[in-house]
């Protein structure tokens, strides 16, 4: 007697493993999503970046790079799931867009101050924004 052959497209217990756990991550996803009302897919990771005074080394800002944001309403998003992150380095934090031509190390990017008090996003260069970390610094070492 033969044994019956596995149809091709019948899947194995490690396929079925994987795709419960697939479906589980999904489910994580778009929980983050609704809860904080993201407008893109809920990033598995949010990079982020302390900056220093450029005179005494301290942290005198918090940055958060948007990789899924490509305007305000993307930045706001980025605010509300960094929200407890923020309050706990306590420090002036922003959150920016990835360029608009990433080829260009001149091209602007969005940016968003998110704390202590949110405000107007607008375009900044790279060289603006070490402009603006330089006048922090000047402030911050007075």
């Amino acid at each position: 007697m033969k044994k019956p052959r596995k149809s091709k497209n019948s899947l194995s217990q490690f396929d079925m493993g994987a795709a419960h756990l697939l479906d589980q991550i999904l489910e994580r996803e778009r929980k983050i999503e609704h809860h904080f009302v993201l407008p893109f897919r809920a990033p598995a990771k949010v990079l982020t970046s302390l900056q220093q005074c450029i005179h005494c080394g301290e942290d005198i800002a918090l940055l958060i790079f948007g990789d899924n944001a490509s305007n305000s309403d993307g930045l706001e998003a980025y605010a509300r799931l960094m929200a407890k992150p923020v309050l706990a380095t306590n420090l002036p934090t922003y959150v920016i867009t990835p360029p608009a031509d990433p080829s260009s190390l001149e091209n602007p990017s969005l940016l968003l101050k998110i704390f202590p008090v949110q405000e107007k996003s607008f375009w900044i260069t790279p060289d603006e924004w070490l402009s603006l970390i330089a006048q922090m610094s000047d402030a911050h070492c007075k």
